[in-house]
């Protein structure tokens, strides 16, 4: 038998409108929680996956703003909370403690999808909010971590595509005033000409308009819980991605310009972070300023996590300092790491793996990974250039050789003895343009991004390498169609007060993004709980120094016994 009874359904604001049925269905995913008095259900910051109904007792949210003040509420029975965890999978906004013994009824995120999967029409009935409903309609990129959740997506105003496409629709209008003039007078000539002409510039009026509007379609500007991107992609053409991770992030500018824009709210934001060349910019986008203010309001958000985080960890180091043990069942301040699944490694016989030597220099890998340390090289595509000469040149020669040896008659080995004496100039050449090639590679590891170029049989190395705490834009680019097949471009990251550094020609250069943007993230993480645990450190050793000057309690005074007279 369900916990939770329809009309308690019905009351929350969420499922009101959902039929008799699919309440029903959703009563049977209610699991029951016993909650002791001072137990923790989830604490501000940490992801969230389920929603909680209070079936019976009382329990305090406790919500902690950047500034480290607190606000608080109380939740009685029949409260729901935890809607944006249940719908969305956000951290949680507040820590939720039980102040007495209470029952809750939890719904968790995956099996409430699994519901909404197998019953479309409760997901089309759900009551919700307008900022809520627009992130579950937003789409989900490629390059978006799978705790990472879209806030706003955006395209340039639809004003600016109407301005665009004038011109184009016109010359499709003419077009096909051509083509009904010519219709009409298909007998003779001059019909038949004006037809064609009619059904050419239409087709070029209709396509040029079809790649204005994908070409608009295609440049998204999008806010999410971790970044702001800029990603613009032309049809069958260039490729662009521009990022900057929330934190990094120091001013926004915002500007309107003309009276189009103030008539139709339109405007650029230019979002500036400590990077000296390039900048984030949403162009011509509706409600700049709304979007500038939800951009805040993330950072705000990841600032407040941050401070309960701090306080959180405090709470905790004070319970251990004064042997105060926590309430049974207490939520952990951490949620718990997923461990990483080793990888499968085929271990070669050494004689095997001296056989392929040779081999790997030749075929090196694009990506390399090892230990926490992946290894990029630059696309083969760009031994073309160096290697085109010299290869054309040793290929040409042997086939020369080949035809006067087989056809001519002469001494063979004065042409045998020539064509070695050319091949000691040619193949140092072609070696030394390849290994020029194959020694140049880029790499991130778990703290730092590294540039290496080594000049061929290392006469010369140059080595750059940055903290990846000073990462303030991470941007790709794609140059043209071919690299977009053959899947490689340029990675640029931008530092703090140096100049930045360009990984070019990668392969995959979306995921070599991915992959900066990734580290950067736990290597902060890291860096966060680190200076937490100083901190804490550093709070214990005032207790420790408070203790010793304090010194030993004094035993309390006996009474006197009864049987002895008390002195006066």
């Amino acid at each position: 038998m369900a916990e939770i009874t329809i009309g308690a359904l019905k009351r929350i604001e969420l499922f009101e409108r959902l039929r008799r049925s699919d309440l029903d269905a959703l009563a049977d995913l209610f699991e029951r929680e016993d909650l002791a008095k001072g137990h923790e259900v989830f604490r501000q910051g940490q992801p969230g996956q389920k929603a909680y109904f209070v079936k019976s007792g009382e329990l305090l949210a406790r919500h902690v703003d950047p500034q480290g003040q607190e606000q608080r509420a109380t939740l009685g029975p029949e409260s729901f909370f935890g809607r944006t965890s249940l719908l969305l999978g956000e951290p949680h906004d507040a820590t939720i403690e039980a102040t007495q013994d209470t029952v809750l009824l939890s719904l968790d995120r995956d099996e409430f999808v699994q519901f909404l999967r197998a019953h479309p029409s409760a997901l089309r009935s759900l009551k919700l909010e307008g900022e809520v409903a627009r992130k579950l309609r937003a789409p989900r990129f490629d390059w978006q971590d799978d705790d990472e959740i879209v806030i706003i997506n955006l395209h340039k105003h639809n004003i600016i595509l109407g301005q665009q496409l004038f011109a184009p629709i016109l010359i499709a209008l003419f077009g096909l005033a051509c083509f009904g003039y010519g219709a009409v007078n298909l007998g003779t000539l001059l019909g038949k000409l004006v037809l064609v002409v009619g059904v050419l510039i239409s087709a070029g009026g209709g396509g040029f308009s079809w790649y204005l509007i994908r070409d608009q379609l295609n440049d998204n500007y999008v806010v999410t819980n971790k970044r702001v991107v800029h990603e613009e992609r032309h049809p069958f053409g260039r490729e662009a991605r521009a990022e900057a991770p929330l934190h990094a992030i120091q001013d926004i500018q915002q500007s309107k310009s003309g009276m189009l824009a103030q008539l139709y709210n339109l405007g650029d934001l230019i979002i500036e972070t400590a990077g000296e060349r390039v900048h984030v910019v949403f162009r011509q986008i509706r409600d700049p300023a709304g979007t500038r203010e939800a951009i805040f309001e993330q950072i705000q958000r990841a600032q407040a996590w941050a401070k309960a985080e701090e306080r959180a960890a405090i709470l905790d180091t004070m319970r251990d300092r004064f042997d105060i043990a926590a309430p049974a069942g207490e939520a952990a301040s951490q949620p718990p790491s997923a461990e990483k699944k080793g990888r499968f490694q085929l271990t070669l016989p050494p004689w095997l793996d001296s056989a392929l030597r040779p081999l790997r220099y030749f075929l090196p890998p694009m990506r390399h990974e090892e230990g926490d340390t992946i290894t990029w090289r630059k696309h083969w595509i760009t031994l073309i250039g160096p290697l085109g000469l010299p290869t054309l040149l040793i290929a040409a020669l042997t086939l020369v050789v080949i035809a006067v040896l087989y056809f001519a008659q002469g001494n063979q080995v004065l042409i045998l003895l020539g064509y070695g004496i050319v091949m000691v100039f040619l193949f140092p050449w072609w070696l030394w343009r390849f290994d020029d090639w194959q020694n140049d590679i880029y790499q991130v590891t778990a703290t730092r991004i590294i540039d290496v170029e080594r000049q061929p049989f290392f006469l010369r190395e140059e080595r750059r390498e940055a903290s990846l705490g000073v990462i303030q834009d991470i941007n790709l680019e794609i140059p043209g169609f071919v690299a977009r097949v053959l899947d490689y471009g340029s990675v640029t990251i931008e530092t703090a007060g140096a100049d930045p550094f360009t990984f070019d020609h990668v392969h995959d250069p979306r995921g070599v993004q991915a992959e900066i943007f990734r580290r950067v993230g736990a290597f902060r993480a890291q860096q966060r709980q680190q200076e937490a645990d100083r901190r804490r450190s550093e709070l214990l050793d005032w207790f420790t120094v408070y203790d010793q000057i304090r010194g030993p309690t004094p035993p309390a005074p006996q009474p006197p016994s009864p049987s002895q007279p008390q002195e006066t």
